[in-house]
């Protein structure tokens, strides 16, 4: 009783017109026992129902299992999901208009991202379609695999980061739970949720 009016309350403190943009979560392959697969389900319905329009998922693993339980889980979901791997991308969910999205990486690093928007754009210089000078930010984020930008980063367990949108992350806010992925609850993606409101962003400056 005591949990679920503690979770009403979070939920009447977080201002629904400065909601972030895009969340990302970052996870590790040890996270994703059977019931850390089934909070991933959990936070694409928290996500839809705060309305939330985008979510970003890394996993530092692509062991096929753990994209076969990803499929099992979220295939029939009420979203738009894009599954990223280093083979390509699989679209799945149900979408719809309105829908969350939702763009699930497996195994796609920061460092490895960033370097190959480089050796494309490098490739487009070789080949005359581009002058040097005329490579800059936009160029470079143009030939990114994720084009969000989350306003947010959330790390379960209190471990540190990955380089995960390592480009796209950088005037992010960060934030660490005090639970392991496993045991993450409602009321603590919320009490995620209301800290970065409540903090005064500074993008770098």
């Amino acid at each position: 009783m005591l949990h679920h009016l503690y979770e009403r309350l979070l939920e009447a403190q977080i201002s629904k017109s400065s909601l972030p943009g895009c969340v990302a979560v970052v996870l590790g392959s040890e996270d994703l026992d059977e019931d850390g697969i089934l909070r991933v389900r959990d936070l694409l319905e928290w996500s839809a129902s705060l309305g939330l329009g985008s979510l970003v998922l890394h996993i530092d693993d692509e062991a096929p299992e753990i994209y076969e339980s990803i499929l099992s889980v979220l295939s029939q979901s009420p979203a738009e999901i894009s599954l990223h791997t280093r083979d390509g991308v699989r679209m799945m969910g149900l979408g719809g208009n309105g829908c969350i999205r939702m763009a699930i990486s497996l195994g796609c690093g920061g460092k490895e991202e960033v370097l190959e928007a480089f050796r494309k754009l490098l490739y487009e210089v070789e080949k005359g379609a581009l002058e040097p000078e005329e490579i800059d930010e936009e160029a470079i984020e143009s030939c990114l695999r994720f084009s969000l930008k989350p306003d947010m980063v959330i790390r379960a367990g209190g471990k540190q980061l990955s380089d995960f949108m390592i480009w796209q992350a950088a005037y992010s806010e960060l934030y660490f739970t005090d639970v392991n992925w496993p045991a993450i609850r409602k009321i603590d993606f919320l009490r995620a949720i209301r800290d970065c409101q409540r903090r005064n962003r500074r993008f770098g400056r």
